[in-house]
């Protein structure tokens, strides 16, 4: 994620539609057309002087300037008919996505402006159908029209501009409320309130207040250097169906006959659902005939386990594992991975338990490892191996999630046993690291050297672009740095063009630590943040002489341990 640079920076507003443009008709409020002109009276949103100065186009909007010698200029695009969301289907978002498609190279961000009632499935789809996000997408709307002399409409949508205009989040986002969420981890748990959104399992990515806090190690990195692709062929034929308590085997039977393709199936707690034999065996013809079933909790939440019986029956029926996926970002998956050409059911069941778009929780490391931890080791890679032919998937690609959980914990043996095992130490996670990425984030110089030694590769790259150098420095591990630059590693030239802020970051916090181990990876620690200042000039201007006297003793050429105790 890095600021945007220029001085004018140009967004696309989608208005599709949504109670943020609407207008009361007979007491009841009915989509309004004509928003660009009714933003064009609100000086908050348009700065006419600076327009008429500049001769922009009558279509082209400005706001007021955002930050010293930085514009945001956008145009509404407005779509004909305007909807309420609660008619939109996935045809109308992939039709969104094409609107994008178009208009990709025009401009710097896209903010859609949608009804909140579908908008969590909208940003889901959307998330998913795009693929080599470079740029920044942000839904949004309100729950109160913006002609309203109270509404939320208005923050909300400036909101969306400036953060669309300003940053470089290549995400599907969701603002709302002063709060910037990725799209696919979002749900609407409110009708009145202005805070209509949670995120149940995800922070923010950023939030909006007196200034701007990006929650950075959140903000995936940019997709493939490839040109953005949408993905149109979604499958449309498939369903969600919430379990509840003596729930028929002949109702369950019924949804789940042709033409679906596949389910989301709500389950109670954990992923437990009734264990009477007679559903079970409706759950499992479904599977045998190539129904794919999605299992996700309906609490807002938590994961989908294995703790209990009644999980693990639904697991033996032919179910894979939503872990902490919400319903809507699951509906929109399993569209997705359904509608890709030319994959078998067992590819495509492997894709539904990756990690592809930040919309899922992979099991963490600690949790894998506690559970197969010491002498338990042997049981949980056996537990690992009898699954069922049904859950050939999920076997295989929690696999590596063991190795990595091993070489977390600095646990040589259990790595050992693993490898014996058949298990491939290269082989990537749910989220696309190796154990050798496991080893450099939680500091373990032996397992780092045993892992060098066998041949891995030193400079993998995790799904977020993440190698294992980088991640030992962001966890200080200073003689895990040195193993790994005795080994070939180096900073990417995306992770140098994103350190200047950081180095800045760390330089007004005092962070010596920090900065001691950006320069043993390699980083040029006069590298420029986002507002042209080094992290020299940032120390200088905060009074941490330390912080000055530390960089301005690397320019003479002293030694990172001349300048005071490597961090442990």
């Amino acid at each position: 994620m890095a600021r945007a640079k220029g001085p004018e920076r140009r967004v696309l507003a989608v208005y599709t539609g949504g109670t943020i443009g609407m207008r009361s008709e007979r007491g009841v409020l009915v989509p309004g057309t004509g928003l660009a002109a009714v933003l064009r009276t609100l000086p908050m949103f348009h700065d006419e002087e600076h327009a008429r100065a500049r001769g922009l186009p009558e279509d082209t909007l400005v706001l007021p300037p955002a930050s010293p010698g930085q514009r945001v200029v956008y145009t509404v695009l407005e779509c004909q008919p305007l909807f309420d969301s609660s008619d939109m289907t996935i045809a109308e978002w992939v039709q969104i996505a094409q609107t994008i498609e178009r208009h990709y190279a025009q401009y710097d961000g896209f903010v859609v402006i949608h009804g909140t009632d579908t908008m969590a499935f909208a940003a889901s789809v959307l998330s998913f159908v795009l693929e080599n996000l470079q740029k920044t997408i942000i839904f949004t709307g309100a729950q109160v029209p913006i002609h309203a002399l109270w509404n939320d409409g208005r923050e909300n949508l400036l909101g969306a501009l400036l953060l669309a205009g300003q940053y470089v989040i290549p995400e599907v986002c969701l603002f709302f409320q002063n709060q910037l969420f990725r799209g696919n981890r979002v749900t609407k748990v409110d009708t009145r309130r202005f805070a209509a959104f949670c995120s149940p399992n995800l922070p923010p990515l950023a939030i909006v207040g007196a200034d701007v806090t990006i929650n950075r190690e959140l903000v995936r990195r940019a997709g493939g250097k490839g040109r953005l692709m949408v993905h149109s062929s979604v499958e449309r034929d498939v369903g969600l169906l919430r379990l509840y308590p003596g729930i028929p085997a002949p109702l369950v039977r019924a949804f789940l006959q042709p033409p679906l393709k596949g389910v989301v199936l709500e389950t109670f707690g954990s992923g437990n659902g009734p264990t009477k034999p007679d559903l079970l065996q409706e759950l499992r013809a479904a599977a045998e005939r190539g129904l794919v079933i999605v299992n996700c909790t309906h609490c807002l939440q938590g994961a989908v386990t294995s703790d209990y019986g009644a999980g693990v029956a639904m697991a033996g029926a032919g179910t894979v594992s939503g872990f902490d996926m919400t319903s809507e970002a699951a509906l929109a998956k399993l569209s997705y991975v359904l509608g890709l050409p030319g994959l078998g059911l067992s590819r495509r069941k492997e894709l539904l338990v990756r990690d592809l778009r930040g919309e899922m929780t992979p099991p963490a490391v600690d949790e894998l490892w506690s559970s197969v931890q010491g002498n338990a080791l042997s049981h949980g890679v056996a537990q690992l191996l009898s699954l069922s032919q049904e859950a050939d998937a999920v076997r295989d690609a929690l696999a590596p999630s063991l190795a990595c959980a091993a070489a977390h914990a600095g646990d040589l043996e259990a790595l050992q046993v693993l490898a014996e095992l058949g298990g491939d130490l290269s082989l990537e996670d749910f989220s696309g690291r190796t154990p050798l990425h496991a080893a450099a984030r939680g500091g373990q110089a032996g397992m780092v050297t045993a892992l060098l030694q066998s041949g891995v590769d030193v400079n993998a790259r995790d799904q977020d672009g993440l190698s294992p150098l980088l991640l030992a420095v962001r966890g200080r591990h200073q003689d895990v740095i040195g193993l790994l630059r005795a080994a070939g590693a180096c900073l990417s030239t995306q992770d140098l063009e994103d350190s200047g802020t950081e180095l800045c970051r760390l330089a007004s916090r005092a962070d010596l630590e920090g900065l001691r181990a950006w320069w043993q990876a390699g980083a040029d620690l006069r590298q420029p943040g986002y507002d042209g200042r080094s992290a020299q000039l940032i120390a200088e201007a905060v009074g941490n002489l330390d912080v000055v006297t530390f960089l301005q003793s690397l320019q003479h050429g002293a030694g990172v341990g001349a300048l005071g105790p490597a961090a442990s």
